[in-house]
């Protein structure tokens, strides 16, 4: 361990290695280890599906070589995507939360997935928060729910060494500012990260929907606002650091014993990746901020017109076609992070639990999206009114409309996903292989609010030896039979989100995580998800 420190310092170490700018700093610690980087990334849409009991949603066929349905070809067919060696579909995976508790079902979605579920004590086993009113308690669907305790992006960032140490210790992005306004402090219907607070509650870490505050935030400080002559000069800086580092290692190689001399020549691997790259850009080309035509974008406020007694939104504004422009900044700006080794903890979320977005006349008016999007019927959506609404099976073809607006998630999805698949990576691989991604909701059936067969997919992860191409149907299906994401029951069948989160931790060499939440909802690991 200790050769291990004298060796980062000899690369850090020195005038030199104090000229590298801001965004390469990470990307040089991350080639002294001579270890590809591992990163989480959580992507959340909204609303459910409407699609779970109709074919549109459930591969065909068995744990492997399955077909993929019409919704997951977005990450099959080569269109986007062709990641099915790479994913993991999960059927009968439920939501650790008991049907009949009180507050929204949304919210309680979004806590159960992420977040340790409590005990059940009855009707208000969640946790509300301290500044709610007795009527807030009371309502059935309140939205005043909190965490026990942080969410699990936070406790794997604290628990798993490999995670830690970036500039920036985690993300929170959103292309809907309807998750990002914290007026009236909904958070958990629009929150999908908490860590520790100071206090009793958790506290919420809410997204951040505006792309031009975002990149302020994370790219300010960088190359931003050089001239190609400071970029040259820049670029031959850091070239000169590799040429340093490059002799400085060299220099060790006799003095090092045998047992030492294969982490030594992974380091020297790494450098000579990073002086390839340098190379060919001609410019710090992979740790560039992204850049937009016009600048980054910053949409329009949320536009709430009131909330009612019990903390409900009466009626929220159209975010509309602004939301497919946030989501393609976003996308460059969540990738350049990765590849910039800024962090390796990102949260994203389409959009908040009653998102309010209108598909029909607004996401599918942008240009790039018009005409594009029907249902297996070959239509085009003719339903008005808000995802949110559509997911209760309100307006027009609610059905055929709620598989557009989640197949247009899924295309967004698959085209980071592909890009990440297809952008080499620092000590190998690509930033996919290098990244556990976690694609999930907060209800199953969007009309049911149901927490059975939640339908998680999960991606990447080649360093936890994700299987990739399976299709695994959990639990016991005897029991399983007898719930539906659509019907009507109190506590769903194991196995449960904390038991995959115990999975996914003890894969990731926290042995110490054995349990999620109250042990009601723990019933061990979950086999066939990593090798």
């Amino acid at each position: 361990m200790s050769k291990h420190r004298m060796l980062r310092r000899t690369f850090l170490g020195g005038a030199a290695a104090a000229s590298l700018g801001a965004l390469w700093r990470p990307i040089m610690a991350g080639a002294a280890t001579g270890v590809a980087p591992q990163r989480l990334l959580f992507i959340h849409r909204p609303c459910g599906s409407n699609s779970l009991t109709n074919g549109r949603w459930w591969p065909t066929g068995g744990a492997t070589g399955w077909q993929a349905s019409p919704l997951l070809a977005s990450f099959t067919d080569g269109k986007i995507a062709s990641l099915q060696n790479q994913m993991v579909v999960l059927k009968g995976l439920t939501c650790p939360r008991n049907m009949n508790w009180l507050g929204d079902g949304h919210g309680g979605g979004y806590l159960g997935m992420i977040t340790p579920p409590p005990k059940d004590t009855g009707t208000n086993s969640w946790p509300q928060s301290a500044s709610a009113t007795p009527a807030t308690r009371a309502d059935g669907h309140s939205k005043s729910l909190t965490p026990t305790d942080q969410s699990i992006d936070q406790l794997l960032l604290n628990q798993i060494p490999a995670l830690e140490g970036r500039p920036v210790s985690s993300v929170q992005l959103t292309a809907s500012t309807e998750s990002s306004d914290q007026t009236n402090d909904l958070h958990c219907l629009r929150v999908t990260s908490y860590k520790k607070g100071a206090g009793t509650e958790p506290t919420p870490l809410w997204p951040e929907s505006s792309p031009a505050a975002a990149f302020k935030n994370y790219f300010g400080s960088s190359l931003m606002n050089l001239t190609p002559d400071q970029q040259a000069r820049a670029a031959a800086q850091q070239k000169s650091v590799l040429d340093f580092a490059m002799g400085s290692y060299s220099s060790l190689q006799s003095q090092m014993p045998k047992s030492q001399l294969p982490k030594l020549n992974a380091h020297l691997d790494a450098i000579r990746q990073l002086e390839t790259m340098v190379a060919a850009t001609g410019t710090a080309g992979s740790c560039t901020p992204p850049l937009f035509a016009g600048g980054p974008f910053q949409p329009s406020p949320p536009m709430f017109s009131g909330v009612d007694g019990q903390g409900g939104v009466n009626s929220v504004g159209k975010l509309d076609s602004e939301t497919y422009k946030m989501w393609q900044q976003h996308k460059e700006i969540i990738k350049t992070l990765f590849m910039c080794d800024l962090t390796r903890v990102i949260s994203f979320t389409f959009a908040y639990g009653n998102s309010g977005i209108h598909f029909q006349n607004g996401v599918f008016s942008d240009p790039a999206l018009t005409g594009k999007y029907v249902d297996p019927n070959g239509k085009a959506i003719a339903n008005p009114d808000g995802h949110h609404d559509i997911s209760h099976l309100q307006g027009t073809n609610a059905v055929d409309a709620s598989y557009i607006c989640e197949k247009y998630y899924h295309d967004r999805t698959a085209e980071l996903l592909a890009e990440l698949a297809a952008t080499p990576d620092i000590g190998g691989g690509t930033l996919l292989d290098n990244t556990l991604v976690v694609y999930w909701t907060e209800v199953s059936d969007g009309a049911a609010h149901g927490a059975v067969d939640m339908p998680v997919v999960l991606f990447g992860g080649k360093f936890l030896k994700l299987k990739g191409g399976s299709f695994l149907q959990l639990g016991d299906p005897n029991v399983n039979k007898n719930f539906s994401a659509g019907g009507t029951y109190a506590k769903g069948p194991p196995p449960y989100a904390s038991d995959l989160w115990v999975t996914t931790a003890q894969a990731w060499g926290s042995a110490a995580t054995t349990s999620f939440g109250d042990p009601m909802w723990n019933t061990g690991p979950i086999s066939g998800i990593y090798g």
